[in-house]
């Protein structure tokens, strides 16, 4: 395996673990999982769940990808391709951001 290879993988693995993190500590801060729906209602938390669900989007669109693998795969592949996508420009920013990798 060629170096870019690790470095890819690298990148989008970070993404989902970050993703996890979020999604984990929001809900055990709020005993609810991040989704769309906690943007239900404006009020002084709203920044907070707003950047909560934006850490959390890669992981919760990958998800929602193998969830409808069995109904259509085509679009299933295609909504984890988006995942993977964005886990992956997620880990870019944080290791290029707070680890220094270029």
């Amino acid at each position: 395996m060629q170096t870019w290879h690790f470095v890819y993988a690298l990148a989008a693995a970070t993404g989902l673990v970050s993703a996890g993190l979020a999604g984990s500590s929001w809900e055990l801060a709020t005993g609810q999982r991040p989704r769309i729906g906690i943007l239900h209602r404006l009020d002084y938390l709203t920044p907070l769940r707003t950047l909560a669900l934006c850490i959390y989007a890669p992981l919760g669109v990958a998800r929602t990808g193998l969830w409808y693998l069995e109904y259509n795969p085509l679009i299933a592949l295609l909504v984890l391709a988006l995942g993977a996508g964005w886990s992956f420009l997620q880990g870019v920013f944080i290791l290029t951001t707070f680890f220094g990798y270029t």
